[in-house]
């Protein structure tokens, strides 16, 4: 009976093979790996970028945009699209991924994406002779599989009925392990927003109503100058608002930060300002910290 069941269920599957097939989970965004000079420019040590979402999908209803950078999936950090997939693996559709993403404006973010599943049409592009050669393997594998249960099956039978004797085998020893050396001191990761150049100005950020008054996104208010650095020297002056540096948008005094961290003592930092009603533009040369 449980040999007809199996071919039975067999048969169902076969027949309704040909009208979809379901994938594992789907977020349905295109990601890329970041390289290490966009990294430096992000301030992040690790993340992947993402390149296109899908309408309608996962990761649009949760809110993931293009230009977004995914630093981490499940509690793990992200480098390459292997990791990622990875933790896709483990999940099932329905499930809910805890992701950390960086926002286009430096902002990071949590966000949880409740996975879906991709439904294909069998059929679709059968012309292309990859999809083919793919699919036939995937048959290959399958009938494979199938004759595999079936032999497992039979053997299970003969052992019940007692047609065959249970086979033994004996553990081959395992070769004596080397002692594990000690594990290397791993060097502490530098704090990518440790500043190590000097303005000498106090900094704070512009209030939402009051950007909207001046006609600004956000942007750092200067409260006061020290005399001799490198704000006096560039001309800021109490009461400036700086709303773009390094031709990167000013939201507040993390992303200023994030701005001065890039920076050698000796490097210049172009700011866009707003003073009373006039924008100009000035060039710092920062002191070294």
């Amino acid at each position: 009976m449980t040999m007809l069941r199996s071919l039975f269920l067999l048969l169902l599957v076969l027949a309704a093979a040909p009208l979809m097939a379901a994938d594992g989970p789907w977020m349905g965004a295109k990601l890329r790996i970041i390289e290490k000079d966009e990294l430096t420019k992000l301030a992040i040590e690790n993340g992947l970028y993402v390149v296109e979402v899908t309408k309608g999908s996962p990761a649009e209803t949760a809110g993931l945009e293009k230009g977004d950078v995914i630093l981490s999936a499940g509690e793990k950090s992200l480098s390459t699209i292997e990791e990622f997939e990875e933790v896709l693996a483990k999940k099932r559709p329905g499930d809910a991924m805890n992701m950390g993403v960086r926002r286009d404006n430096g902002k990071v973010e949590p966000l949880i994406v409740t996975l879906g599943t991709r439904v294909r049409v069998a059929g679709e592009f059968d012309d292309d002779k990859r999809v083919q050669e793919l699919r036939a393997r995937i048959q290959a594998k399958k009938n494979e599989a199938a004759d595999l249960e079936a032999e497992l099956e039979r053997r299970l039978e003969d052992l019940r009925s007692g047609k065959a004797k249970p086979e033994t085998r004996e553990k081959p020893e395992e070769p004596a392990k080397p002692d594990k050396p000690a594990d290397p001191v791993k060097p502490v990761p530098a704090d990518p927003t440790k500043l190590k150049v000097r303005l000498k100005a106090k900094l704070t950020t512009l209030e939402t109503d009051e950007a909207k008054e001046k006609g600004l996104e956000g942007g750092v208010v200067v409260g006061s100058v020290e005399s001799g650095g490198a704000a006096e020297k560039a001309g800021l002056k109490t009461g400036d608002v700086i709303y773009e540096a390094g031709g990167e948008k000013i939201s507040g005094t993390g992303d200023f930060r994030a701005a001065l961290a890039k920076l050698q003592g000796g490097d210049s930092l172009e700011c866009k300002v707003l003073r009373g009603k006039e924008k100009v533009t000035v060039k710092i040369v920062v002191d070294p910290a």
